[in-house]
C-alpha cells in the first residue's frame, strides 16, 4: 500500500488486515495517534509513517508484529517512552525513531535486537546511560544516539566493526573516546584522540578537553606520564618554596636563643670571678664612684640604724646592694687618714 499527499486523522477506525505486508504513509500530513490495531497485522514486514504530524505515544502492541524488519516513525510528535515490547522484534533490521519527543531510557529489552543494521534515536529526549547491550549489535553500520545521554561511552563499542557512522553528538558523555569513525561533537569528552585514520575528518568540536592532530584541536603536548612527572616536580618545587623559609626562620631563632644563653652564662661567670678565694670582692672589678653612690643610698648616708659594729678607727654598716647582695662596709674616721699604710691594710682586714 503506497499513499502520498494525504491528510486526515490517522487514529480513526483502522481495520485489521492480517495479509498486509507493507505500509508506507510517510511524507504526508496525517495527524492523530497511532492505532493499536496495527499490532494485529502479524504479517507486516515494513511499517513507515515518517514525516507526518502523528502525536501520542507508541502503542506497545506493535511489539507483537514479530516479523517486522523495518520500522520508521521518525519526524513526528511522538511522546512517552520506547515500549519495552520492542524487545520482541527480534527480526528488526532498521529502526528509526529520530526527531520526536520520546523520553526516558532505552529499555533493557533492546538487547535482543541483535540483527539491527541501522538504529537512529537522535533528536529526542532520551537520557540515562547508553546501554551496554549496544556493543552486541555487531551488524550495525549506522548508529545515531544524539540525545541527552550521560556517563561513559561503552568501552567495548569497538566490537561493532561494521560501523560506518557513529553519531553521539549533543549528549553529556564524559571520559575517553572509542576507536571508531565517530561524530562526537558537543559532549564533555577529554584526553587524546586515537591515532587512527578514521579521525582525520571526525566531528569533535564542542569538547573542551580533547587534543590531537585533528583540525580544530590543539596538539597533545605531553603524554600522561610526562604530565604526571611534571606535576610531581612542580609539587616538590612548591614544597621547597614553602618549607625552606620556615626552616631558615627556625634555625635563626635557635641561634638567637643560643646567643642569649651564652651571654647569660658569661655574665654569671663574671659575677663569680669578681670574688677572690676568700669570698671578698675585688674592688678593681667595680666602679668606685657608682658603688659609693649605691652605698650612700642603701645606708641613707650612713644612718645609725644600719650600723652593726664600731671599732677604734671606724664603724661597720650592713649594706644590701642589688648587684652584690648583703655586704659589710667599714667607714673609717677622718682621723685615720694620716695612719701608716700598713695599719690601713690591717684595719681593712
Amino acid at each position: 500500500m503506497w499513499i502520498t499527499c494525504f491528510t486526515g486523522n490517522l487514529s480513526e477506525a483502522f481495520g485489521i488486515h492480517p495479509k498486509l505486508l507493507f505500509i508506507n504513509l510517510s511524507d504526508n500530513d496525517f495527524h492523530g495517534e497511532l492505532n493499536s490495531k496495527w499490532g494485529k497485522c502479524k504479517n507486516l514486514t515494513d511499517f513507515r509513517i515518517a514525516r507526518n504530524n502523528i502525536s501520542g505515544s507508541i502503542p506497545p502492541e506493535i511489539g507483537n508484529v514479530k516479523g517486522l524488519l523495518g520500522l520508521d516513525l521518525s519526524s513526528n510528535h511522538l511522546i512517552g517512552q520506547i515500549p519495552k515490547e520492542f524487545g520482541k522484534l527480534t527480526s528488526l533490521v532498521n529502526l528509526f525513531l529520530q526527531n520526536n519527543r520520546i523520553s526516558g531510557n532505552i529499555p533493557e529489552d533492546f538487547g535482543s535486537l541483535t540483527k539491527l543494521e541501522s538504529l537512529d534515536l537522535s533528536d529526542n529526549r532520551l537520557n540515562g546511560s547508553i546501554p551496554m547491550c549496544i556493543v552486541d549489535f555487531v551488524h550495525l553500520f549506522q548508529l545515531n544516539l544524539s540525545n541527552k545521554f550521560g556517563q561513559n561511552i561503552p568501552k567495548d563499542i569497538g566490537r561493532i566493526t561494521q560501523l560506518n557512522v557513529l553519531d553521539l553528538s549533543y549528549n553529556l558523555l564524559v571520559g575517553v573516546i572509542p576507536p571508531q569513525n565517530v561524530i562526537l561533537s558537543y559532549n564533555e569528552l577529554e584526553g587524546p584522540i586515537p591515532n587512527n585514520k578514521a579521525f582525520i575528518n571526525a566531528s569533535l568540536e564542542g569538547n573542551k578537553g580533547l587534543c590531537g592532530n585533528v583540525a580544530g584541536l590543539h596538539p597533545c603536548e605531553m603524554p600522561s606520564s610526562v604530565v604526571k612527572r611534571h606535576s610531581m616536580a612542580k609539587g616538590r618545587k612548591l614544597i621547597l618554596i614553602t618549607v625552606l623559609p620556615v626552616m631558615g626562620a627556625l634555625v635563626l631563632l635557635c641561634v638567637f636563643i643560643g646567643v642569649l644563653f651564652m651571654c647569660n652564662k658569661r655574665r654569671r661567670v663574671r659575677d663569680v670571678e669578681r670574688r677572690d678565694g676568700d669570698g671578698w670582692l675585688s674592688i678593681s672589678m667595680l666602679d668606685g664612684k657608682a658603688l659609693y653612690r649605691d652605698i650612700l643610698n642603701a645606708t641613707e648616708e650612713f644612718e645609725e640604724k644600719f650600723c652593726i659594729g664600731q671599732g677604734g678607727h671606724g664603724s661597720v654598716y650592713k649594706v644590701n646592694l642589688p648587684s652584690l647582695g648583703n655586704i659589710a662596709v667599714k667607714r673609717l674616721h677622718s682621723s685615720f687618714q694620716n695612719t701608716h699604710p700598713k695599719s690601713f691594710i690591717n684595719e681593712g682586714h
